[in-house]
């Protein structure tokens, strides 16, 4: 991949491949290499654009705090600056909030269609939701959780990623030392802000309002989503379609990695939601 540093002109960004644009955004506590394998995979046939989360890898923060603002913004200068059309998006758990802010805050005039992987629209369980973060995370477990993050955060990246995987599978070693290696790359701080703010955010209404067609990507075995969120968004979102990795968690792209690319690839060039 050909990385771009940020030198004070926008974010950085990795890019490889030609043909149709296929823009990503990695998750919370993740860098654009959690993406290497499915962009190798995809840049055979598309342009593929990783935009790393503020505070992220190479997208740094000293110019402006992070804020899912600001990582729609970001994502708003990479698709002007690179002059971007027909552009499938596709964003992976806060990644994919993201992509629904920027849906949001810039319209869908440069977006085709969207790939959402892995997300709930609500992180915080209350009596008319279910579908929470880790199935039952409270207000009292999120406080918890984001002050794990500061005061021990190699533990806290460790824990992320080891829960990421499918539950009663063991990972292998390798590829889980490699992502618990990137996600510590990431800025403790900018890692609690996004968080902060994404446990006081509802797209539950929002979503429906998404126009372009949309692809819907869950783990059958998700320890961060394990209930059945992946039903309600295709409930929600008009134009989308739902496809449940049977063999995956949190990571279908690392997972089931030939299954994801040749979904997300045929996706980007027929953008049919059923």
């Amino acid at each position: 991949m050909t990385r771009h540093p940020d030198h004070g002109h926008g974010p950085a960004l990795v890019t490889r491949g030609h043909g149709p644009a296929l823009v990503m955004v990695p998750g919370l506590a993740a860098t654009a290499a959690f993406f290497s394998d499915a962009v190798a995979r995809l840049a055979n046939r598309h342009r593929v654009v990783v935009v790393e989360l503020p505070g992220h890898g190479d997208n740094a923060t000293a110019d402006r705090p992070a804020s899912l603002t600001r990582a729609a913004e970001d994502l708003h200068t990479t698709i002007e600056k690179l002059d971007l059309t027909d552009v499938t998006l596709l964003g992976w758990s806060l990644g994919a909030t993201v992509a629904y802010g920027y849906l949001e805050q810039f319209g869908a005039a440069r977006i085709r269609a969207l790939v959402s992987v892995e997300q709930t629209p609500r992180l915080l369980r209350d009596d008319d939701w279910p579908y929470a973060a880790f199935g039952n995370l409270d207000a009292a477990g999120a406080d918890a959780v984001l002050a794990s993050v500061t005061d021990d955060y190699p533990a806290f990246a460790a824990g992320l990623v080891r829960g990421s995987f499918a539950a009663g599978t063991d990972a292998d070693q390798t590829t889980l030392a490699g992502l618990i290696d990137e996600t510590r790359r990431c800025d403790p701080d900018a890692v609690r802000a996004l968080l902060a703010e994404a446990l006081t955010v509802d797209w539950r209404d929002r979503l429906r309002r998404i126009s372009v067609p949309t692809l819907l990507v869950h783990g059958a075995h998700s320890q961060v989503y394990p209930g059945d969120v992946g039903g309600w968004l295709r409930s929600a979102i008009p134009a989308s379609r739902l496809e449940v990795f049977t063999g995956s968690g949190h990571l279908p792209f690392v997972e089931e990695p030939d299954r994801f690319a040749d979904l997300v690839s045929t996706f980007v060039d027929h953008p049919v939601a059923t």
